[in-house]
């Protein structure tokens, strides 16, 4: 390593800057150590910036990030349905732009992450020394982890230098320190502490090659067409093999595009436990399963092995999920076969029709098959239109180079759309999963809204959002404010206590700065009621209390009643 890899990993941040427009130097920093480093995991961009905390009382952290069975944790997280010892990771990150490694840097975090990590740990005195960002996640953090069915917990520490070409021995020292005090909090806990130099983190940003997998089959597989079709049967252990990372845990990267979330409860998953627990010579797995669908980008056949690129479990979600479980408990020796479909399809729009086909003869319905439905197809030819990229499925537009100020999620969708037009800007903040839930889903993209109600929904979120950023009193909680600042946005530039779709799409301007110091100042009162209501000082906690949203609909009434003067 040496002064070459500071200048390549400073060009590397120089093009990340520019995608990420909008964020200050060090959450773009934070952003760019934090997307790489959970490469394996495949987070969204959404994820990873929920995950940055990095402003006033941080603590010594710039990003934390958690992971059940590889899945990203933004919010509330059914727990039961992770089964019996779950892989629960925490995840965090301090970023540094100078050129070596500080002790006082780790020992930050020696003295601080026992105390936020303590599951006694006294909230209004902690209140008064992190930010409530820090706060949330953590608090979050330790109720999952009590609710968990005896978790394997890990925590990854990563402290990068980004101009560092050595680390001194001492701060290694300091390193091995903070890796004990984790062990001193959890006794089961498989802490990993990294310092990460600039020649580190650039072979990090380098590593963004197309993720390749091997699936042996149990015979040559059957050629469907000349477009790269197969079918064939895969040995339970082999498929086990296939769906796990090399420490043995699910791939979660690998059910990215499914359209339904595991559930262990439901009849169907049950059932397969029983059969996959049928012990009888005489029946095959296959013969009692579905079996599954596999989409890749390219398939490569070397007799029974497939070379697949960038490989996607598009059907089969609740299957792979039992064969994996029973396989990590108990193993597989018998000669039971799985029955495998592989298409290679590199065009999104053949993708998503594979996906509805394969999964619309389940019992789940149509109503679960978010990503590919016409209105999700619609809003994003809509957006297109006004320069803006529309996610509707997770890393729908992954490393393609698109800057996150052109980049919408269906969840930020789904999250506008309740907090302007739903008037639920306490949903929006505290239960995005909720968003494909078939009451919210139908509420939000359900009817004949105008496709500009989509788009005006988001830039007023946006406008909301960018003012929060610069002003300095709320800097480090421009979540806990956004939602309910764009409801009140919404009423005051559509002169109506209760907009609906078509009134946004009527509208031609945005809300001024001026406008926005006057309603934030309305939100700010309305909390403060609910503070003494609930006697409740966590603005995250107040920000999903559903009595702050009635509080500020009852003042934008009397702001609308009061106010003769056209929205600015």
């Amino acid at each position: 390593m040496g002064a070459n890899d500071v200048v390549l990993l400073e060009d590397m941040l120089e093009r990340s800057r520019r995608e990420t427009d909008g964020l200050n130097t060090a959450e773009q920093e934070a952003y760019f150590v934090s997307y790489h480093y959970l490469s394996k995991y495949r987070p969204s961009h959404d994820d990873v910036l929920s995950g940055i905390v990095d402003g006033t009382r941080d603590g010594g952290i710039d990003a934390i990030h958690m992971f059940a069975n590889g899945y990203y944790l933004r919010d509330g997280v059914n727990v039961a349905a992770l089964g019996r010892n779950p892989q629960l990771d925490l995840v965090l990150i301090q970023v540094k732009n100078t050129r070596g490694f500080g002790e006082s840097a780790v020992d930050k975090l020696i003295v601080h992450l026992p105390k936020l990590l303590d599951f006694a740990r006294d909230e209004e005195t902690l209140a008064k020394q992190f930010n409530p960002r820090i706060m949330e996640i953590t608090r979050r953090f330790l109720d999952t982890y009590r609710a968990m069915d005896i978790p394997n917990l890990r925590i990854f520490v990563a402290f990068a230098a980004l101009k560092s070409e050595q680390i001194h021995e001492n701060v290694v020292s300091k390193a091995h320190q903070l890796a004990d005090s984790l062990k001193v909090c959890f006794g089961n806990c498989e802490p990993s502490v990294q310092l990460l130099d600039a020649a580190s983190v650039a072979n990090l940003a380098r590593d963004r090659s197309p993720v390749t997998a091997e699936l042996t089959l149990a015979e040559n597989p059957i050629s469907t067409d000349m477009s790269g079709g197969y079918v064939g049967l895969v040995k339970l252990y082999d498929y086990q093999r296939f769906i796990t990372d090399e420490t043995g845990k699910l791939d979660a990267a690998l059910f990215d595009a499914n359209v339904r979330d595991y559930d262990s409860e439901s009849g169907v998953n049950k059932s397969i436990q029983d059969t996959l627990g049928t012990q009888d010579s005489d029946v095959d797995f296959w013969w009692l399963n579905n079996g599954v669908t596999i989409v890749a980008d390219r398939v490569q056949p070397a007799g029974k092995l497939l070379v697949l690129d960038s490989p996607q479990i598009v059907n089969g979600l609740q299957t792979s999920y039992e064969i994996y479980k029973r396989g990590s408990s108990q193993g597989y020796d018998e000669d039971r076969g799985l029955l495998v479909k592989i298409i290679q399809a590199d065009d999104d729009f053949v993708k998503d029709r594979i996906i509805r086909a394969t999964n619309s003869q389940t019992i789940l319905g149509l109503s679960s098959l978010r990503a590919t439905d016409r209105v999700q197809r619609e809003i994003e030819e809509f957006l297109k239109i006004e320069g803006l990229y529309y996610e509707r499925r997770k890393n729908f537009y992954y490393n393609r180079q698109i800057p996150l100020k052109e980049l919408v999620s269906i969840d930020q969708m789904g999250q506008a759309v309740l907090a302007t037009i739903v008037q639920a800007p306490h949903v929006s903040r505290g239960e995005v999963s909720r968003i494909f839930q078939d009451d919210i889903y139908g509420v939000v993209f359900g009817g004949s809204s105008p496709m500009a109600s989509f788009y005006r929904s988001i830039a007023i979120v946006r406008a909301c959002e960018q003012y929060l950023r610069e002003n300095r009193g709320t800097q480090g909680q421009v979540e806990d404010f956004i939602f309910h600042l764009s409801m009140a946005a919404a009423i005051a530039l559509t002169r109506k206590n209760a907009p609906d779709a078509k009134d946004l799409a009527a509208l031609v301007e945005l809300p001024r700065p001026e406008l926005l110091a006057e309603l934030l100042a309305i939100v700010r009162d309305a909390f403060a009621v609910t503070v003494r209501e609930i006697r409740e000082v966590q603005f995250d906690k107040l920000a999903k209390d559903p009595r702050s949203t009635h509080a500020v609909r009852e003042r934008m009434t009397r702001y609308l009643a009061s106010s003769r003067r056209q929205p600015r």
